[in-house]
């Protein structure tokens, strides 16, 4: 596992059990476990660990909701375009804000209610 390897000498143990914390417990995501989708899982525990330690259960609970794999299928469509940890990185970011954001009960017109997470 060179990429959990260099997951752990870039941010530490303590960010790696995070990393495997977030896959493990959100099992329903389906997300690739590749070095796109532990990179694209890092980027977020970086991101969120405001949220992380003040609710770390309902951001797992979003992860079990959430369509990774199914971002990540996606995201393969822009290889060569741009980086596909970044375009997954994009996509995961803007359900976690969908939820946890200042308009956080607001749909989007293009979502209906089966996919507002």
């Amino acid at each position: 596992m060179t990429t959990l390897d260099r997951i752990y000498r870039k941010y530490g143990e303590g960010h790696l059990r995070l990393v495997l914390t977030t896959i493990r417990e959100a099992g329903n995501n389906l997300l690739l476990m590749d070095e796109t989708g532990f990179w694209a899982v890092s980027d977020m525990v970086r991101k969120c660990q405001p949220l992380i330690d003040r609710d770390a259960s309902a951001l797992l609970e979003l992860w079990d909701v959430m369509p990774s794999g199914e971002r990540q299928f996606v995201a393969q469509d822009l290889r060569g375009i741009v980086p596909i940890r970044f375009a997954l990185n994009g996509m995961l970011y803007e359900r976690i804000v969908k939820r946890f954001g200042p308009n956080a009960e607001q749909l989007d017109l293009l979502d209906d209610r089966r996919d507002a997470s």
